[in-house]
């Protein structure tokens, strides 16, 4: 078909330019190849026919020479040049650039600076941590690069967390709304309903009426990530990209779009619901749209739409779970839930005064930067060896920066407050990494466990639950302890310590870490049932992982909480106060 042809010169010609980029060469020759590369995509007519009618240069950012290398891929299958470079660029680079997220300046930096030849010495690098300390890489990319070559080496049918599934669904969407005729396409699934791990992709594509589906298809089979193709129809595709996840596709005329959408969204549970209460009212719902009993197709523009022909408001896919959404629905009484916009600040971010990667300074203006008000500076404290933890003398270095700190964002007439804090240890023994005259002096005290994770469940429960009971002690940070993958929930009775939580005033963390997410949906709604608030945060490392925040906001979000549930929604003055009022300080 034409336009896949089109495509595959498009990828052919977006490879050269990644290999150029590897080698360092001229950026305006990268960009030449690019920019005919996006023309490919979107050219409505066939490079074949346009080739022999002599019109190749008439294509938008193709000159002579990439005519010629259209031409020759057009007469022989191959461009000879890329081959070349092929052969000139070493292979660890090309496999280390095929990891997800990682692009060939990427690339290039950890072959240059690290020395890394081999995808083990690439999983060695980022296991001792030395990818994060290359400057404007940081813990998100290294993380992403660990994600992605567990997902090689453990192939097909695994459970991918939900930061990694979303990171391939948006390139994979990009792809696809470049094509020409795509007029939308979305993720469905459990990926738009931001369930924490997710098992495959769910893309659903709207194509112009005056495109065939199947040339979309075929495009999709092209996409360089996939490697191996389960089933092709005329209208849908199945495949397995090369780290393993499957994706299917489905591509369908725009009028269909809304309810093919929600049809493959989810959940099952929900669906079901829902067709049950179409029948009660004389209709039927598919993929292919809302029919009455008598055939006839109503139309469905968006969701909205069909949960209003059901009579209730559009339901956020976060809650469709079956879980007292539609009855919440049919009543009007939904949640506002809350919104990435309604976060004010983050109250759990480590610098580089212990194991963080950016300094304080850089923090801010990052936190400043996405519009947050405020941002606590909250590094481990002096047990936690690994982490560089702080000792005493160093705390209180720390508190007079962060007042200098402070000062001058005031003097400069910026609305915008640093919160000088800890994260404390809770002790494999037992009680606090610190005194309670040091925590007394912390405008905030996150406490948490990093050790003794083996011991039996009345240990470990009774030791957060003493944290709880000291006075200075505001957040109780990612609770059960898990690592999505990597490691199981510690033994802690998670009812217990929302009791003890609700009792003795203390605020849970929802922590925004895609490794962690923890508390999860469940237990955050149960926390919200109990009067216990929440605060989300990142425990982000680097400026980089403040952008997690999505992903903790997403948990709430599918635990039904709404902006007066958590507490970085307030803003700044009325935080400080809440903070001073807990604890009966003026």
């Amino acid at each position: 078909m034409p336009v896949a042809e089109n495509v595959e010169i498009a990828l052919l010609f977006e490879e050269i330019a990644d290999l150029l980029e590897l080698k360092g060469d001229n950026p305006f020759k990268i960009r030449a190849y690019r920019n005919a590369a996006r023309s490919l995509k979107k050219l409505p007519l066939s490079v074949r026919e346009m080739a022999e009618k002599g019109d190749l240069t008439a294509i938008p950012g193709v000159g002579k020479d990439l005519a010629q290398k259209i031409g020759e891929f057009l007469q022989s299958g191959r461009i000879a040049y890329l081959e070349r470079l092929r052969e000139e660029v070493p292979p660890v680079l090309r496999e280390i650039m095929s990891l997800p997220g990682v692009g060939p300046k990427t690339a290039a930096r950890l072959y240059e600076e690290l020395g890394v030849r081999s995808l083990e010495e690439l999983a060695r690098a980022a296991k001792e941590h030395r990818i994060k300390n290359l400057k404007g890489m940081g813990s998100k990319t290294e993380q992403n690069i660990l994600r992605g070559l567990e997902m090689v080496r453990r192939g097909t049918g695994q459970r991918v967390p939900i930061a990694l599934a979303r990171l391939w669904g948006e390139e994979l969407l990009a792809y696809l709304e470049g094509l020409p005729g795509v007029v939308q396409a979305a993720l469905a699934g459990s990926a738009r309903r931001w369930k924490e791990t997710v098992g495959d992709l769910d893309i659903v594509c709207a194509v112009d009426k005056e495109e065939k589906t199947t040339k979309v298809v075929e495009a999709f089979l092209l996409y360089p990530a996939v490697q191996e193709v389960l089933a092709r129809g005329e209208n849908r595709a199945r495949v397995v990209l090369k780290w393993g996840l499957q994706v299917d596709l489905l591509a369908l005329p725009a009028d269909e779009f809304a309810t093919a959408l929600h049809h493959f969204t989810g959940s099952k549970e929900h669906n079901v619901r829902l067709r049950g209460l179409a029948h009660s009212r004389g209709l039927r719902i598919s993929e292919y749209g809302l029919f009455r009993e008598d055939g006839k197709k109503l139309p469905v523009r968006t969701e909205e739409d069909l949960y209003r022909a059901l009579g209730m408001p559009w339901i956020p896919p976060e809650l469709r779970e079956d879980r007292g959404e539609i009855e919440a629905a049919l009543a009007g009484e939904l949640p506002r839930l809350v919104e990435e916009g309604d976060i004010k600040g983050d109250l759990h971010v480590h610098s580089n005064w212990s194991d963080g990667v950016s300094s304080i300074e850089e923090l801010v203006t990052a936190a400043r930067r996405r519009g947050y008000s405020y941002l606590a500076i909250t590094d481990h404290s002096r047990s936690l060896g690994v982490a560089r933890g702080l000792k005493e003398n160093q705390l209180w270095a720390q508190r007079d920066y962060v007042r200098r700190l402070n000062e001058e964002l005031q003097a400069e007439g910026a609305d915008f407050r640093v919160f000088w804090g800890l994260e404390v240890d809770i002790l494999a023994k037992g009680g606090l990494d610190y005194e309670d005259e040091v925590l007394a002096e912390m405008d905030v005290v996150i406490a948490s466990v990093h050790s003794g994770f083996r011991q039996d469940e009345e240990t470990v429960t009774g030791r957060i639950i003493d944290a709880m009971k000291n006075p200075w002690v505001d957040i109780i940070a990612h609770p059960t302890g898990r690592l999505l993958g990597r490691r199981d929930p510690y033994a802690v009775n998670v009812d217990r310590l929302l009791e003890a939580a609700a009792r003795y005033d203390k605020i849970l963390e929802i922590n925004a870490s895609p490794d962690r997410l923890d508390l999860n949906d469940g237990h955050a709604r149960q926390a919200k049932e109990m009067g216990i608030k929440i605060a989300i945060n990142t425990d982000a490392h680097d400026t980089a992982r403040l952008d997690d925040m999505r992903y903790g906001v997403a948990v709430a979000r599918r635990a039904w909480l709404e902006p007066e549930d958590i507490i970085n929604t307030m803003n700044g003055d009325d935080l400080w106060r809440f903070l001073c009022k807990r604890k009966g300080k003026s």
